[in-house]
């Protein structure tokens, strides 16, 4: 890497990545390539969606220290973690028939767009109680999202498990115009985003 270029921060993680530069600020280190550098992060640092570019050290350092606390925290806290995310979306004339045939009463009047708002809401729920079983830390989606999305960091060992009930319940959903999507693994960035977010 070019020394003259600016740095890159990839991602942080508590402590340094072989083959790539890094800056330590207290608890946590900020990992970085060059500008263009891919860098290979190490499964325990979180990576950011975005590299975000420095114009030197200096400047890096400044941003670590102003969020080292919360990093740190958020690293700790899902340490050994793996990201799971998954989104529930509606067909929304499907699910309309599929309620009113199992209760002919839905098909008159509002009914129908509060059933689906009510069912969608319990199995919303049916998720979130799979996710709790396994879940360190979770980003929930807004109350009334109408297109849900949830992600959740498990440790490693239980993101096999973890899936199989997601699918079983996405299994369960076909046909009724409700289906959930489960993200390839490794290609969420949603906690990443919700712990770099400065709120």
């Amino acid at each position: 890497m070019d020394p003259a270029a600016p740095p890159v921060l990839l991602g942080i993680g508590l402590r340094k990545a072989p083959g790539l530069l890094a800056v330590r600020v207290g608890r946590v280190t900020g990992l970085l390539a060059g500008q263009g550098g891919a860098g290979r992060l190490p499964p325990s640092a979180l990576r950011l969606p975005e590299p975000l570019p420095f114009g030197g050290p200096a400047d890096l350092r400044a941003w670590l220290v102003a969020r080292e606390a919360r990093l740190a925290a958020a690293l700790r806290a899902i340490a050994g973690c793996r990201e799971v995310a998954l989104a529930m979306e509606e067909d929304a004339p499907r699910h309309a028939d599929w309620l009113r045939a199992g209760d002919r009463g839905l098909a008159c009047g509002g009914l129908a767009g509060l059933a689906r708002a009510a069912r969608r809401h319990f199995i919303g729920q049916r998720v979130e109680a799979i996710l709790a079983s396994e879940a360190r830390a979770a980003v929930l989606p807004e109350p009334g999202a109408s297109r849900p999305c949830w992600s959740v960091a498990v440790p490693a060992g239980a993101v096999r498990k973890l899936r199989a009930a997601l699918e079983m319940e996405a299994q369960r959903l076909r046909g009724t115009g409700l289906a959930l999507h489960l993200n390839p693994p490794g290609e969420s960035t949603v906690l990443a985003r919700a712990i770099f977010q400065d709120a």
